[in-house]
This record gives C-alpha cells, structure tokens and sequence, in this order.
C-alpha cells in the first residue's frame, strides 16, 4: 500500500486530479495524464458506489493513490470505500472535535478506531499485508469550509488518527456570505491562511480546491501538500471550448 502521507512531504507537493463523471475511460485517462493522486467524488460527483468502483479499478495499478469524498460523515460508507481500496477519505463539513473523533474511528481498526473488518478488495489492491499497515497508511482528511469549522480547526487537528485538513473554498465563501468563486476574496484568502498556518503548526497535511492552474501554483508554493485542479468535467468542458473558440476565430 502506498504511503500517501510521505508522498505528500516530498518537495513541491501534490496536483491532484479529481473524478467527478463516474467514466472509467476519464478515470484512466487521468490516471496517466501525470497527476500524482487522485481522488474520485461521491459527494457532488454524478456517480453512485458501483460506479465509483468502476473508476477505482480503471485507475488500480498506474501507481495513482486514490481517495475518495465521501458524502458525509457516515460509517458505513466510510467503511465500504475503505475496503473498496481507497487510499484515504476526505471528509466534508467537518465542524468539531466530536466529529473530527468520529471520523477517525470510522477509518481505523481497533483498537485505535471502530472500523469493521472486511477489506476484500482492498486486500485484492495491496496484498495480504493491508490490515497490518492500514491504520498507519489510511490517509483521513476532514473538510474545513464551514465557520464552526474555522474556528475549531485547531480542535479538528488535535485529533489522533486525522492526517491533515482540506480546505473547500467554495463552501468557505458561501459560509461567510460570499458568492462561490474559482479564486477566493481577500477576506477567504486570509481564512485559508490561517488554516494553513495552524496545519503546519499541528504537523499535519494541508490540501485544498483549487479554481485554476495558477491556484494551484500559487498554493503549492505557499506549501499546501495538496492542491486539487478543477474535476475531470470541468477539465473536459475547458479543452472542448477552447479548442472550439480556436475553430470560430
């Protein structure tokens, strides 16, 4: 099994790719497109559970760690992605301590957590070996976007078993009564900087949802571990017109 956590201390940290279509074909195409992780979106993503193991097994094998969005911070899915053979969870609307603790429960076997066994595929996808490093190498990363969330992040990542924070924007924005945007207002901005500080602070990961390539750069530089570009939609979406615009001129 990967280890996700030291990949994302190297220098320049990660682009991640993000699949939101539930297309296998999108889901290996950008798992050879030079990603350096992935993750595949249950939460607003047009695809439900069969599906998304669709796209897992298309990505399986390129050497691509994969996470998955749950849509909530419940355990019985948490668990099904999990021994689908995901390499973490990201979590949103993540608040409080309470459900920081409950979130890592749901990830890890006891007794450091309440994770069922059962990893069938995941046993498939790293060996017989999985159970005995799972709870060392499960990545678990709830989303800060809320104001409760913002204010308890410190609480949030004193939590044993929570590898980092990842931050949405959009929600963020919203959140504060400001209209969801690709690059976030001065006001968010000095928001998402405070989170960073108190992550690297905690010693912990730092990601976040980038609206444009340059975000992207500008966060990694910054020293975000993890830096989301757009989904595979939108990348779709941004290829098709800009080739198109090309044609009309």
């Amino acid at each position: 099994m990967l280890d996700l956590i030291s990949m994302c201390r190297r220098p320049g940290g990660l682009v991640m790719g993000w699949c939101s279509s539930g297309s296998p074909l999108l889901g290996e195409a950008m798992a050879v497109a030079g990603f350096d992780a992935l993750t595949i979106d249950l939460q607003h993503g047009v695809q439900d559970f069969s599906e998304v193991l669709r796209v897992l097994q298309a990505i399986d094998g390129r050497g691509i760690p994969t996470l998955c969005r749950t849509p909530w911070n419940e355990p019985g899915l948490i668990m099904k992605a999990l021994d689908a053979g995901f390499n973490g969870i990201i979590c949103p609307m993540i608040d409080d301590r309470d459900q920081a603790e409950q979130l890592a429960r749901y990830c890890h076997y006891p007794p450091s957590g309440s994770r069922s066994f059962g990893p069938h595929r995941a046993m498939i996808s790293f060996g017989d070996e999985y159970v005995n490093v799972a709870n060392d190498r499960v990545v678990v990363l709830p989303m800060i976007e809320t104001e409760a969330g913002l204010r308890n992040v410190d609480e949030i990542l004193s939590v044993p078993g929570i590898s980092g924070v990842y931050i949405g924007p959009n929600d963020l924005a919203l959140a504060f009564g400001y209209p969801a945007q690709g690059v976030p207002c001065e006001d968010i901005q000095r928001h998402i900087e405070h989170i960073h500080a108190r992550t690297k602070a905690a010693g912990k990961i730092c990601g976040i949802a980038c609206g444009s390539p340059q975000m992207v750069t500008d966060m990694l530089n910054a020293g975000f571990e993890i830096a989301t570009l757009q989904n595979d939609l939108r990348l779709f979406l941004a290829g098709m017109k800009q080739q198109l615009s090309a044609i009309r001129r």
